[in-house]
């Protein structure tokens, strides 16, 4: 039966109802504390990009894809009822920046991994990602000695060893003997310029290669050594591509210009001098590929620019880390146990198949060229 205010207090009196109404108030504030402490506890991802300098596409195309996952996924509620926070950090390609951000995410919000952009900034992560047993993963990273590195460094991303295979099925197709090669020297850079000039020697091709370091955009020493040649590869950042097309032209070199995947991107196809370039190119830009024109389509709506591979490898991590830890306990050591078991994943770049122990997770590119700016398969 239920009590009368006077019962209670001829009960208790007015001392002990003052005493529960405080206990009871204390207890309501403790369970609310606890429900938005709950509600706010994050799955924390470190993301280390090249937001800065000539490779500052590949870092905001990145960033912007991982965003559109993680928003798409909070939206849905989370994983295992907790929503994915990014922590986002500027490399600005520099090494040493990259390792000063680690540091400072890994002090302050101990995420339960990282993912970084380019084979400089990740190979300087390595060790760290080794020290703090945390999972490192590789993205618009493609130098072959990163995933040599220690057991918790993983990439996902295409290498030489995708690329080059493509291009000199272009060559041969265009029955180019004597190939020149300008390549930035880098670790990027460098993998494609041997893996090239390996593989077309082997063939009985000749190879002249022409380095530069990154920082000056005169190319014309370089394209005078190369004259003589057939046709030019060039394997470049992004942020290089328009000023060699540009002098490429200038210096009135007439045999066919062939690219690394970077220039199948919209920002550089669409350079009027880009047009004719043979490239590689994943298999994203085919317009019958429906999933992948779903998630461009969403992408041009919410950032107002279009989709590329750079940012299809950004959503592509963060869909395929929440797909594999829905249902599992979230720790470090659990998504390392998770990429090392093998999956099958359908992504944008297509049905992936990863086989157990591989840290290598990449896609396949297709030969390709460039035509009044899109890109036309072959």
């Amino acid at each position: 039966m239920k009590q009368t205010l006077s019962q209670i207090q001829a009960k208790f009196g007015p001392k002990e109802i003052i005493n529960a109404g405080v206990g009871l108030a204390v207890i309501a504030l403790l369970a609310l504390f606890f429900i938005l402490w709950k509600g706010e506890k994050t799955i924390k991802i470190g993301a280390i990009l090249s937001l800065s300098g000539s490779t500052m596409y590949v870092g905001e195309e990145t960033r912007d894809g991982m965003l559109l996952a993680v928003d798409q996924i909070n939206t849905w509620g989370g994983v295992n009822g907790q929503k994915i926070e990014l922590i986002i950090a500027d490399s600005q390609a520099d090494p040493l920046k990259g390792e000063a951000a680690f540091n400072t995410i890994e002090a302050t919000h101990h995420p339960i991994l990282y993912a970084s952009t380019l084979s400089g900034v990740s190979i300087a992560l390595a060790p760290l990602a080794q020290k703090n047993q945390v999972v490192l993963i590789g993205l618009a990273t493609t130098a072959p000695e990163f995933t040599r590195q220690n057991e918790w460094v993983f990439r996902y991303f295409s290498t030489a060893r995708d690329e080059v295979p493509p291009i000199l099925a272009i060559l041969a197709e265009l029955r180019v003997k004597n190939l020149g090669v300008i390549y930035i020297d880098d670790a990027f850079g460098r993998s494609f310029f041997v893996l090239a000039r390996a593989e077309f020697e082997k063939a009985g091709g000749v190879v002249s290669g022409e380095s530069f370091d990154g920082q000056s955009l005169n190319f014309q020493k370089q394209l005078a050594r190369l004259k003589n040649t057939e046709a030019i590869y060039v394997a470049v950042n992004p942020g290089h591509l328009e000023s060699l097309f540009k002098q490429v032209q200038e210096a009135g070199y007439n045999g066919p210009i062939l690219a690394a995947g970077n220039a199948s991107v919209p920002a550089v196809r669409s350079l009027p001098e880009a047009n004719g370039v043979y490239v590689v190119a994943p298999i994203i830009y085919a317009p019958d590929f429906l999933y992948a024109r779903e998630v461009s389509e969403k992408y041009e709506a919410k950032y107002g620019k279009p989709f590329n591979h750079y940012a299809a490898g950004g959503y592509d991590l963060i869909k395929l880390l929440a797909g594999l830890l829905e249902g599992k306990e979230i720790s470090r050591e659990q998504v390392k146990k998770l990429l090392e078991q093998g999956f099958t994943y359908p992504g944008v770049f297509g049905e992936l198949n990863v086989a157990p122990g591989e840290h290598e997770i990449g896609f396949p590119f297709h030969p390709a060229q460039i035509v009044n700016g899109e890109v036309k398969y072959r």
